[in-house]
């Protein structure tokens, strides 16, 4: 029997669900590595004006799951955007559009301000302060990194840590009131727990994938950094090798570091970011609550070569009333053994002069393809 998925809709603490059940048309949820605000997205149709049009401002939640299974929450943040279209022949739509920053709130403001001789960590958590995000989770790591000088020159909190995370290999994420520096490519949340492994399966639970696991033009041998080091007087540089590529450009960083620390850190952030780019793509699988951004991606029964771990950049899910539930994993940053077809190579191939010879081509991977699945519903509507 077909699984039904099923979903939770809040604003402002009402839960809205059996009301948008026979006029909603998709319900859709971004979730980015990095600062990109998480968003969600209810398109409902608006023939009747049955929904009261929400304030900009107020609370939303999205909870979504299997039936039989519960829903899991996905998204929480506040209503950015409320928009109506309508024409004499294709009726009305009502859009609204939620983000998980408050882009009303202080967390743009830019700030002017220097911090001397802290950690990472309290510096951020003072910039904190005056846009008003009250809890800040920063990996231990890197929180415990010390510079004798931090500065914000007309930088909004969103924009200072964002930087930082660029500086020092990191990812910056602003949910409501809660910040969040993480370790890049890490595999960890700030407080050091491991994010979940996704298994994306041919005949089983993977709908379809778009995937070149090798790229030739973001990968770079080694990264080198300079500064000037005042003791010496003179201009050095720091070289940080670049793992798992045949690459031989050497990429050299055109902003100047003020130190030894700040050179490695940043050199460190841009060979993750070649390492991070040198292949990827998406897959598309069955509705799944467990992926997670910075998490894993085991990729099984697409093709060798295709095969393997990937790191999950993005997460989105699509709920609509025709074809159930997909959750679309943007991968990046593909294992070492990602790209390489180790199967052996025949004795001797056949030439074109020889077209008795030839072989017919693989077969495609047999499997159920992509039966539409069936309509979503609230979890009162169950059958």
């Amino acid at each position: 029997m077909a699984r039904r998925a099923i979903y939770i809709v809040k604003i402002e603490g009402l839960d809205i669900s059996s009301v948008l059940a026979p006029i909603l048309n998709t319900l859709t949820i971004s979730d980015k590595a990095g600062s990109s605000s998480d968003t969600a997205n209810l398109e409902i149709d608006d023939t009747d004006g049955r929904v009261i049009m929400p304030r900009t401002g107020v609370e939303m939640q999205v909870l979504i799951g299997w039936e039989g299974e519960g829903p899991v929450e996905v998204f929480k943040g506040k209503v950015d955007e409320v928009k109506s279209t309508g024409s004499r022949g294709g009726g009305r739509v009502l859009r609204i559009s939620a983000k998980g920053v408050d882009t009303k709130g202080k967390a743009k403001e830019p700030q002017s301000r220097h911090m001397d001789n802290m950690t990472l960590e309290a510096a951020l958590k003072k910039a904190g302060e005056s846009a008003g995000v009250t809890s800040i989770k920063v990996d231990a790591e890197l929180g415990k990194i010390q510079r004798d000088y931090w500065s914000m020159d007309a930088e909004s909190f969103l924009h200072f840590g964002d930087r930082l995370a660029r500086e020092v290999g990191g990812t910056f994420k602003v949910r409501g009131n809660e910040a969040v520096l993480s370790k890049r490519s890490g595999g960890k949340s700030a407080s050091g727990k491991e994010m979940p492994t996704i298994t994306a399966t041919w005949g089983d639970n993977l709908l379809d994938w778009d995937i070149a696991p090798v790229l030739g033009r973001p990968q770079f041998k080694e990264v080198r950094g300079r500064y000037f080091d005042r003791k010496e007087a003179k201009w050095k540089e720091i070289e940080v090798q670049v793992q798992n590529t045949d690459a031989t450009a050497t990429l050299t960083r055109r902003a100047v570091s003020a130190d030894a620390d700040e050179a490695k850190a940043g050199a460190g952030n841009d060979k993750q970011d070649s390492e991070d780019k040198k292949g990827g793509g998406s897959v598309s699988i069955d509705g799944s609550t467990q992926a997670r951004p910075e998490g894993k991606c085991i990729l099984a029964g697409a093709r060798p070569g295709i095969d393997g771990e990937y790191r999950i950049e993005s997460v989105d899910h699509s709920l609509n009333r025709g074809g159930g539930w997909i959750t679309k994993l943007d991968l990046k940053t593909p294992a070492k053994d990602v790209g390489t077809d180790g199967r052996k190579k025949p004795a001797s191939a056949p030439t074109a002069a020889s077209p008795a010879a030839a072989q017919p081509a693989p077969a495609a991977p047999a499997g159920p393809g992509n039966p539409a699945a069936p309509a979503f519903a609230t979890p009162t509507q169950r059958s």
